[in-house]
């Protein structure tokens, strides 16, 4: 891993390209999308966190946690298939579009129910399924709708309606927080849960009006639908453990401790968040191109990625020090009840950096077409995650959680370079072979 960073600096020169252009406007986008969405949902996160308590937030996250998990088999990858084959070939969009929304909302509907079975076994009884419900429809079906609607963008590079997308759902959010706060008779996880599915819902029924009048009306394709099940099950396979290594903590510690511990570690865990954004911007700026890079090979789609993660790995440094500078206000913006959010964030800091390392050697497999590899390493990574939360949570409580957050994210450093450079080794191998045999 240290061979990996030192030979990154060979890319500084190239920083400058790497950046020009289109990924750079789009990149652009991004950062004020995300970052005027992070603002917003700071501004929302500091109002839900006051008004509900870390317990009451900390049963919240609980919830949406365990939903999350099923989320990404909500359209089956059908959001990343339309990013890869539009990308490559703009006609397709229509019918990529329309089997993105069929499945989100035919496989959402069955998910729903899931959901409030599993919530019957992974969450204290104290949460009411209609809770289960809302937050249910909100993420499997209308969130997921925002999102394709995003990714519909992407596949064109138009990442500016992305961005503004991602701002109107940080708007949205926060004038359903706002009901909560000035107009709702009651401060309650319940009433906060039926807000939650509103705006959603709102934002949603918005975000595909648009795409339809500029992109085109959604048709369906059924015969693709079928044929693509196993491309489509890879990435919803990948999401989800992505979900289980990063989120899972929350649930067991809802579950197995309090839910003050929860919303003690959900607290730290968003502000964490706020300083991926701009990874996050870049990542979703460079995703339509790793799949262009990655017709080439993975080295192309290595390369690519290390210039971007020079990019990466400068901020995280940052980002790092930005942490432990803002930790200690936190009490004084959530209130008491977070006290301990101080300690936790500062133990998180490091988390943008190991992000880092991963997220594009995870992109530049997907992009040169070894998303079963990438999927196999997450699932791995989260089962053992998901056993190690179980074992630890209930005696380390957050601190436990945390721990193991970080464990799961060097284990996919570690298996992501890993096998790249396996990869890499075998296509020079085919190479030089070809060239002799030539």
């Amino acid at each position: 891993m240290l061979a990996r960073l030192t030979s990154l600096g060979k890319h500084l020169p190239l920083l400058k390209h790497s950046l020009n252009g289109l990924l750079f406007r789009n990149t652009l986008w991004m950062l004020l999308g995300d970052g005027i969405r992070l603002l917003l949902q700071m501004v929302y996160f500091v109002i839900i966190a006051r008004t509900l308590g870390a317990s009451g937030y900390g049963l919240f996250i609980g919830v949406v946690t365990l939903v999350a998990i099923l989320t990404p088999f909500s359209s089956l990858g059908r959001g990343e298939l339309l990013v890869m084959n539009v990308s490559r070939d703009k006609e397709v969009f229509r019918e990529y579009f329309g089997n993105a929304l069929f499945m989100t909302v035919v496989s959402g509907i069955a998910l729903t129910v899931v959901a409030i079975m599993l919530g019957r076994f992974f969450l204290p009884e104290s949460i009411s399924m209609s809770i289960i419900l809302w937050v249910a429809l909100s993420d499997l079906i209308m969130y997921r709708v925002v999102e394709i609607c995003g990714q519909a963008y992407q596949a064109f590079e138009r990442l500016k309606r992305t961005a503004q997308l991602n701002m109107l759902m940080g708007a949205v959010r926060l004038v359903g927080a706002l009901a909560l706060l000035l107009v709702a008779a009651q401060h309650s996880v319940s009433e906060w849960a039926i807000l939650y599915f509103l705006t959603t819902a709102v934002m949603a029924l918005a975000a595909l009006a648009l795409v339809v009048y500029e992109l085109g009306k959604p048709c369906l394709h059924l015969q693709k639908v079928f044929a693509e099940w196993r491309s489509g099950a890879y990435f919803s396979i990948s999401q989800s453990s992505l979900v289980v290594y990063s989120d899972i903590g929350k649930t067991i510690l809802v579950k197995f401790a309090s839910p003050q511990h929860a919303g003690i570690y959900a607290a730290a865990s968003r502000i964490v968040d706020v300083t991926l954004s701009p990874i996050y911007s870049l990542m979703s700026a460079a995703f339509s191109r790793f799949f262009q890079e990655g017709t080439s090979g993975i080295g192309a789609s290595v390369r690519y990625a290390n210039k971007l993660l020079v990019i990466s790995l400068i901020y995280s440094a940052f980002a790092w020090l930005g942490l432990y500078l803002i930790a200690p206000v936190l009490p004084w913006v959530l209130g008491e009840d977070y006290r301990f959010a101080v300690e936790a964030v500062q133990w998180m800091a490091v988390i943008p950096l190991l992000k880092s390392l991963h997220f594009f050697a995870a992109d530049a497999l997907t992009g040169a077409g070894f998303q079963g590899w990438r999927s196999a390493i997450q699932v791995f990574v989260a089962i053992l995650v998901a056993g190690l939360h179980i074992l630890i949570v209930p005696l380390f409580l957050w601190k436990g959680a945390i721990v193991v957050s970080l464990i799961g994210d060097i284990l996919l450093c570690c298996g992501y370079w890993g096998v790249i450079g396996y990869l890499q080794r075998k296509e020079r191998i085919v190479r030089v072979t070809g060239q002799l045999t030539n």
